[in-house]
């Protein structure tokens, strides 16, 4: 590495500080290409040179405001070291606002808190209420060393022993006696921006940091008394927390338990890779998303982009439904851009179209990750060849097969398309675990595992699972459907081949709720499954309607615009007018 690649300005040739020279140079090169800015995570970068050297920052994945104070420089053997105040100041309407201290939280709710946080080192009152901890920038005078350190307490608290009331004296108290005053996750708000400077800190040298060191110390906590605080005091409850990267010479054994920490996303840091963002590392992820009949997946691919939409991940779907008309799109499209293939599934009419169909999404937007929902008679195990001739599109990511909990047992006795959902995945999701008793789901698990000893189980309620775990490069098992050695498809069952069809019924008039509840009860004794939108005599809106194994749920659907009005009933050698018996 030379660092007079990044700034030509030696030390010793600088007319003042020259870490703030560095720091400026790696920021712009960072923002030469706006794309590869925002694979590095940033979303805006301001400085300023009115009240000092600062910057304040928009990063990915935080609703508030970062910011970065120079402190100070000093020489320590033949290394420049440069410190930085760290701040963050967070959006007003965010719930991590209310835990600042009280005059922090008032601030944020003035109207002009915006313009204050832009010039915050012009009041010491901004600055030091929403000071987080410490940056060190250090290198050697030589070019060929670099470090970047974070300081910082897990937690900020400040206790009130004799409690805070307002006004002053009246006995309402606003902190109650022995409460905390403040309580702020430091170490976590501070993260993100260690992270975004160090994954582009390893972008523009081109390598990885050789060493990384994460040092814990006792922490301390404030306390205040009528309002000002008085003293410190040491904490068992809170650490002090260094992390250093090193970079320049050879690698260290201190490289690899980074991983393993349990602090947030130190299993995935991304300084670890130096590969330009605009590589194959930045390639899309391809989810493939399966499981049986009524097993929850489009619930569960609610929550998914959900997720996703919080970290400011930008999710796309392509979805395939049995049924020549597709309901999951049309309730998912609001939320993230769904692509609709050709009635049938996955497994037996998709041959050829999923890479043009990826190339229709990568075309139009620029997603973080594409879902590949299959349908719930699709065989995975059928779709080998259409995901090697993606792979110049997409990067593999995970196999999740969702099961309906109450009914896997039965599924995996009558449906080898059942069995080889659960043996193709990587995750396993064992949904609705809350409609089984501990001991049931226990030995579910087993029954799964028995099919699929390497997967992750996961058990949900409503889909709802740790969906950081998705982004665990650990996860990245040989699933069977990213497998270069197994035959072409076709070779494994089918719905067709187990007597499985559909049939729609386009609803164009109100149905009566008297009739059609009892209609499908009585439908979906026959009917594997019964999803679709109808229009009900009285209700305002439409309703969602879906049948799965005996249970009817009618759900109002607020806010959807399209007027298709129908049902798709899915079931094994089902009569040819099933689906109008319903009307």
């Amino acid at each position: 590495m030379d660092l007079f690649e990044i700034t030509p300005l030696r030390p010793a040739d600088a007319p003042g500080s020259w870490i703030p020279g560095l720091l400026r140079a790696l920021l712009l090169r960072s923002q030469f290409s706006h794309a590869k800015a925002r694979l590095l995570g940033w979303r805006g970068i301001r400085p300023s040179l009115a009240f000092g050297e600062c910057w304040t920052f928009k990063l990915r994945g935080s609703p508030g405001v970062h910011g970065l104070l120079f402190e100070g420089e000093g020489r320590d053997g033949d290394r420049v070291r440069g410190r930085f105040s760290l701040h963050y100041f967070p959006d007003p309407a965010e719930p991590r606002a209310e835990m600042l201290p009280l005059a922090a939280a008032v601030l944020s709710q003035r109207p002009e808190y915006w313009d204050l946080v832009r010039e915050f080192p012009a009041r010491d009152e901004t600055s030091q209420l929403f000071c987080l901890g410490a940056l060190t920038l250090s290198a050697a005078a030589s070019g060929q060393a670099l470090s970047l350190e974070l300081t910082a307490l897990s937690r900020q608290r400040t206790l009130a022993p004799e409690g805070l009331d307002w006004p002053p004296g009246s006995g309402n108290f606003v902190v109650p006696p022995g409460g905390r005053e403040s309580d702020v996750a430091a170490w976590a708000l501070g993260f993100p921006l260690f992270r975004t400077l160090a994954a582009t800190i390893s972008f523009q040298l081109g390598e990885p940091p050789a060493s990384q060191v994460l040092e814990r110390f006792p922490g301390r906590v404030q306390v205040c008394r009528q309002g000002r605080v008085l003293e410190q005091a040491p904490s068992e409850q809170t650490r002090l927390l260094r992390l250093r990267l090193d970079y320049g010479g050879p690698q260290s054994p201190a490289f690899g338990p980074l991983r393993r920490q349990p602090w947030q996303h130190a299993h995935n840091p991304e300084w670890l890779d130096a590969q330009a963002p605009g590589g194959r590392g930045a390639l899309p992820e391809l989810l493939v998303l399966t499981g049986f009949l009524g097993s929850g997946k489009t619930t569960l691919l609610r929550r998914f982009i959900e997720h996703n939409q919080q970290h400011d991940r930008f999710v796309a779907v392509i979805q395939n439904e049995i049924g020549a008309v597709g309901l999951d799109g049309r309730l998912l499209d609001q939320d993230s851009p769904v692509l609709e293939m050709d009635e049938g599934c996955v497994c037996c009419s998709l041959s050829g179209q999923l890479k043009k169909g990826l190339s229709r999404i990568l075309e139009r937007f620029r997603p973080d990750v594409v879902v590949l929902e299959m349908s719930g008679l699709a065989n995975p195990k059928n779709l080998l060849a259409e995901l090697r001739e993606v792979r110049d599109l997409v990067r593999r990511g995970p196999v999740l097969a969702v099961a309906d909990g109450p009914h896997l047992a039965q599924a995996l006795k009558e449906s080898a398309v059942a069995r080889d959902q659960i043996q193709a995945a990587d995750i396993l999701v064992l949904n609705k675990c809350d409609l089984l008793e501990p001991d049931q789901v226990r030995g579910l698990g087993q029954l799964a595992r028995e099919h699929n000893p390497r997967a992750l189980v996961l058990e949900a309620e409503h889909g709802a699972i740790p969906f950081g775990l998705l982004q665990d490069p650990d996860l990245e098992r040989q699933g069977l459907a990213w497998d270069d050695l197994l035959p072409h498809f076709h070779e494994h069952g089918t719905h067709a081949g187990e007597g499985y069809a559909s049939q729609i019924l386009h609803a164009s008039a109100p149905l009566d709720p008297e009739r059609l509840r009892p209609a499908l009860e009585q439908a979906a004794a026959r009917a594997f499954r019964i999803k679709g939108v109808l229009d009900v005599l009285g209700a305002e809106d439409p309703v969602l309607v879906q049948a799965v194994a005996g249970r009817v749920d009618l759900e109002p659907l607020r806010g959807l615009t399209r007027p298709e009005r129908f049902l798709v009933c899915i079931g094994r050698d089902l009569p040819e007018d099933f689906a109008a018996t319903l009307g």
